[in-house]
C-alpha cells in the first residue's frame, strides 16, 4: 500500500512537471487547475499526453477552459478538448462549443460543432470558428450568425473584432431587424453603436415598401439613421416616389430624407419631377423643400411644364389648410384677449380718475388714494403674452420660417384677388366658354361696324378650394409653390413672374407681383395674373388689375388690349379669345384680306373681345359705349400706336426649358 502511494505521489510530480515544461519563452503557461480523473500516456520518446475528464478546467494567462475532457499534447503543444467547450476571455469575451483545438504558443482557438460567441452584447453563432485569444479576433467561413437584440446578421464569411466590437461580414450578407432588411455583398457592423457601415452595393428593403439602393454609407440600427452616398436610389412604392441624388441622409423615424449634389425628386402619383442640388423631403408630412437651382417637370405626353425658380415647395392642402385655421384661431382668440386686457385697463383708469376726483374733494385728508392692484392682472397679462406668440409650424428652420411667411402673404393675396370686387370672381361658366370658340351672331369685322352684345350675368364660384382630404397620393390634395425668380416653359405657353402657387386641387397657376405670360405671339401681364389648367395644359386664364394683352403682328408692330381685368380662353393650349372688361381700351393694326396694312385702329369700350384664328388675331368686338377712330399709318403719332405702360418683354421670357435659369 505504501508502495502504490509512493507511485502515485511519483506520477503526480512528474506530471506537474510536464505542466511546468509547457512553459514557453515568453512565460506563457498552461495551468490545471481541475478534473475528476487524470491519466498520462507516452505514445513514443517524443509524444507526450496529459489526459484530463470531468469537469476539466484549464488555465492561461487571463483565459480559462472548462470542457468535458481534454488532452494535453506536449510536442506539439495543443489542448485538445471535448464536449460543453467553454473558453472565459478575460470576463470579457465567452466562446462555447462541443470541440476545440488550441494552439498554446499562438493562443489561437479552432472551435467546431454548435459554436457561439458572445461579449455581453453580441452574440455569434456558427459551426466553425477560429478565435485569436491575443487579438481577440473570431473568424468563420462557413457561414455564422450575429444576435443583437432584436437585430440579426447572417453571412457566410465574418470577423469578429472583440477589442473594437466590430464585425465585419462577407458574402451574402443579410441584416434584419423588426423595420427593415438590409442585403450586401460586404458589410461592417459595430456592435456597441450598432452602425453598419457599406462599402459594396446594398439593398434596404423596410415594412412601409421603401426600398434603398445604395454603394457606400452608414446605417444606423438603434436610430433608424442613415447616411449614404454613391448615388443612392430610395423608391417609396405606396407613396410612388423615387429619390436620388449624390448624397442621402436619411431618418426613419421622422420619416425626413435630405438630398444633396444633383438630387431627383419624382412622384408618380402626381407625374411631378423635381430635380435641385438641394431638396429636402418629408416623407410622413408628405411634403419637400428644394433650393440651389431646383426645376419642376410636371409631366404630361407631349408638352411638359418646367418650373424653375430660386426655392421651390410641395405639400398637402389638407394639411395647409389646417395649419392657416390654427393660426386664424390664436390670432383670433390674441386679438380677443387684447381687447379684454384694453377694456379692463380703461375700467382701472375710469376707477382710479374717479377715486382721484374724491380725494381731492375730501378735504379733511391730505393723502391721495392709490387704488389697489388688480389680482387679475398678472393672470391677464400671462395669457394674453402667451396668446400673442403665432403657432410655429413643425419645421422652423431659417427657409421654412420664410416658407411660412411668404405661404401666408400669397394665401391672403390669392383670396383677396379671387374675391374682389372686380366683376367677374373666377373663370367663365361653360356657356362662355362655347361663346369664346365661336363668334357671336351680332360680331362682324371691326373695320365695317361695332356690334354691341350683352356681356354674360353668370358669376361662377370662387375658384380658390382648399381640399380636406388626408390620402398621401391624392393628386387633388397638393399644391405647390415658388418663390422668386420664377421661370415656367412649355412649347405652347411660357410665363415668369416673382413667386408662384399650384393648387391640384383646381389645376390654377397663381403667379404674382409682376407676371408675364406668353403664348404664340402673344403677351399678357398685370398685378396678378391666374392660369387654369385642364390636363395640364393651359385652359383659360384671368389677369387682375392693370391688365395688358399684346400680340405682335409684324416688326414694331403690336396689337394691344388693356383693361381692368382680362379674360382668356385656350384651345389645346393655344390662345383663342381674350376679353378686357373695365376701362377697356384697344389698339388694333388693321389689314386687308390680303394682310396689307390699312391702317392703326384705337378703340375704348366697357368691354372689349379679340378673337384668334390660326394663332393669329382675327376680330375686334367692342361690347356696350363704343368709342374708336382708325389713323392711317403714316398718320398714327406714337402715342396712338401703343398703349399707356406698353412693354414688349420678350427679353424675359424662356425660349428653350435649357434658358430657365437666364437672366
Amino acid at each position: 500500500m505504501k508502495q502504490y502511494s509512493a507511485l502515485l505521489v511519483l506520477t503526480l510530480l512528474f506530471c506537474f512537471k510536464g505542466l511546468a515544461q509547457s512553459t514557453d519563452t515568453t512565460g506563457k503557461m498552461v495551468e490545471w487547475l481541475n478534473s475528476e480523473k487524470f491519466r498520462f500516456e507516452k505514445k513514443d520518446s517524443v509524444t507526450e499526453l496529459n489526459i484530463w475528464v470531468g469537469n476539466v478546467i484549464v488555465k492561461q494567462n487571463n483565459t480559462t477552459f472548462y470542457c468535458d475532457s481534454a488532452i494535453f499534447n506536449k510536442r506539439t503543444r495543443t489542448l485538445e478538448a471535448f464536449g460543453n467547450v467553454h473558453i472565459n476571455d478575460a470576463d470579457s469575451v465567452h466562446t462555447y462549443s462541443q470541440y476545440l483545438l488550441y494552439y498554446i504558443d499562438t493562443r489561437i482557438a479552432n472551435l467546431k460543432k454548435k459554436v457561439k460567441l458572445t461579449d455581453g452584447k453580441i452574440t455569434l453563432h456558427t459551426e466553425e470558428l477560429r478565435y485569436d485569444a491575443n487579438e481577440k479576433i473570431g473568424d468563420y467561413y462557413n457561414g455564422g450568425r450575429v444576435e443583437n437584440g432584436k437585430t440579426v446578421l447572417t453571412s457566410k464569411e465574418g470577423t469578429y473584432y472583440g477589442e473594437m466590437k466590430d464585425v465585419y461580414f462577407k458574402k451574402d450578407v443579410v441584416l434584419k431587424d423588426p423595420g427593415s432588411t438590409l442585403r450586401s455583398d460586404s458589410l461592417l457592423y459595430n456592435t456597441e453603436t450598432e452602425i453598419a457601415t457599406f462599402i459594396t452595393k446594398t439593398t434596404i428593403t423596410d415594412t412601409t415598401d421603401k426600398n434603398i439602393v445604395t454603394r457606400e454609407g452608414t446605417y444606423d440600427v438603434k436610430n433608424r439613421k442613415a447616411y449614404f452616398s454613391g448615388r443612392p436610389i430610395i423608391t417609396d412604392a405606396r407613396a410612388r416616389t423615387r429619390i436620388v441624388a449624390n448624397q442621402i441622409d436619411r431618418n426613419d423615424e421622422t420619416g425626413i430624407s435630405t438630398l444633396t449634389g444633383n438630387a431627383v425628386y419624382i412622384d408618380s402619383a402626381q407625374g411631378v419631377s423635381v430635380l435641385a442640388n438641394y431638396i429636402r423631403a418629408n416623407g410622413k408630412e408628405g411634403t419637400f423643400f428644394a433650393t440651389r437651382q431646383p426645376l419642376m417637370i410636371l409631366k404630361q405626353e407631349s408638352d411638359s411644364i418646367y418650373i424653375a425658380a430660386d426655392t421651390l415647395f410641395s405639400g398637402r392642402l389638407s394639411k395647409l389648410q389646417h395649419d392657416l385655421d390654427s393660426i386664424a384661431a390664436v390670432n383670433a382668440r390674441r386679438d380677443s384677449l387684447l381687447k379684454l386686457e384694453a377694456a379692463r385697463k380703461k375700467a382701472v383708469r375710469d376707477s382710479t380718475a374717479l377715486t382721484q376726483i374724491n380725494v381731492r374733494k375730501d378735504t379733511e385728508k391730505d393723502s391721495v388714494l392709490v387704488p389697489a392692484p388688480n389680482l387679475m392682472d398678472s393672470a391677464v397679462a400671462a395669457v394674453t403674452d402667451s396668446a400673442t406668440k403665432r403657432i410655429p409650424l413643425k419645421d422652423t428652420s431659417a427657409n421654412q420660417d420664410t416658407h411660412v411667411q411668404r405661404l401666408r402673404a400669397m394665401a391672403d393675396s390669392t383670396l383677396a384677388a379671387a374675391t374682389a370686387d372686380t366683376g367677374v370672381k373666377a373663370p367663365p361658366d361653360t356657356a362662355l366658354a362655347a361663346q369664346a370658340t365661336k363668334p357671336p351672331p351680332s360680331v362682324t369685322a371691326p373695320t365695317k361696324e361695332v356690334a354691341v352684345t350683352k356681356p354674360p350675368t353668370k358669376k361662377p364660384a370662387n375658384p380658390v378650394v382648399i381640399n380636406d382630404t388626408t390620402n398621401a397620393n391624392d393628386s387633388t390634395d397638393r399644391y405647390f409653390q415658388a418663390y422668386h425668380n420664377v421661370r415656367i416653359f412649355s412649347d405652347s405657353l411660357q410665363a415668369v413672374s416673382d413667386s408662384l402657387f399650384y393648387s391640384g386641387k383646381d389645376s390654377i397657376f397663381r403667379l404674382f407681383t409682376d407676371p408675364i405670360v406668353w403664348s404664340g405671339d402673344n403677351q399678357l401681364t398685370g398685378d396678378t395674373i391666374f392660369l387654369y389648367t385642364k390636363n395640364k395644359k393651359a385652359d383659360k386664364l384671368f389677369v387682375w388689375e392693370n391688365a395688358l394683352a399684346v400680340n405682335k403682328t409684324g416688326i414694331d408692330m403690336y396689337n394691344q388690349l388693356k383693361g381692368n381685368r382680362l379674360t382668356g380662353m385656350f384651345i389645346d393650349g393655344t390662345l383663342d379669345y381674350m376679353r378686357a372688361k373695365g376701362n377697356a381700351e384697344s389698339v388694333y393694326w388693321v389689314k386687308d384680306e390680303d394682310s396689307a396694312l390699312v391702317g392703326v385702329n384705337n378703340v375704348n369700350g366697357d368691354i372689349i373681345d379679340l378673337r384668334f384664328l390660326n394663332k393669329e388675331l382675327d376680330k375686334v368686338v367692342v361690347i356696350s359705349e363704343p368709342k374708336g377712330v382708325m389713323l392711317p399709318v403714316s398718320q398714327a403719332s406714337e402715342q396712338e400706336k401703343f398703349l399707356r405702360n406698353f412693354k414688349w418683354r420678350e427679353a424675359r421670357r424662356p425660349k428653350t426649358k435649357f434658358e430657365l435659369f437666364g437672366n
